[in-house]
């Protein structure tokens, strides 16, 4: 089956006419793709920044305790939502290059998280509370706060491109 047929699949599934066909469906799913990319980009913001020395007296792993559960749960919605709009016209959508580079985008933002996370963040016990955090978080949070704006850009873009 070539990927076209499989788009074609997609979008002529229950869930994707559903979301295609309804006359709320769409806007409230696009509604809640809005409210995950805001609850998860504000929760990745705040800990990067935390982690370019804005706020130094909160220890990094006090706010990666809050934050990054709230930028989990912003993900699993975003994911979970973007997912029903793109079925919803993915033999449009499969095609759109602002789409083709937000997914492309969303790797290297994963990439980078999971370089991160099993990187120098396992030793975030010995700079946890340091005046300045190491080279390679800030450098992770430099690739996170350039990368996620612009998936949230490239997103806005694919119903203009």
């Amino acid at each position: 089956m070539t990927l076209d047929g499989v788009l074609a699949w997609l979008e002529a599934t229950a869930p994707a006419a559903a979301v295609r066909d309804g006359r709320w469906t769409y806007p409230l799913t696009e509604s809640a793709h809005l409210i995950g990319l805001a609850t998860m980009f504000g929760a990745i913001a705040l800990f990067d920044l935390r982690l370019l020395g804005v706020s130094r007296r909160l220890p990094v792993s006090a706010l990666a305790g809050h934050a990054l559960r709230w930028s989990r749960a912003g993900f699993a919605l975003t994911a979970l939502s973007g997912s029903l709009l793109f079925a919803a016209n993915a033999t449009q959508v499969a095609h759109n290059t602002a789409f083709q580079v937000k997914i492309l985008l969303i790797g290297a933002a994963g990439l980078n998280i999971l370089l991160f996370h099993t990187g120098v963040f396992r030793t975030v016990g010995t700079w946890d509370t340091a005046e300045r955090t190491p080279p390679s978080a800030r450098a992770a949070a430099l690739v996170s706060l350039g990368t996620w704006p612009i998936v949230i850009i490239c997103g806005r873009l694919i119903a203009y491109t």
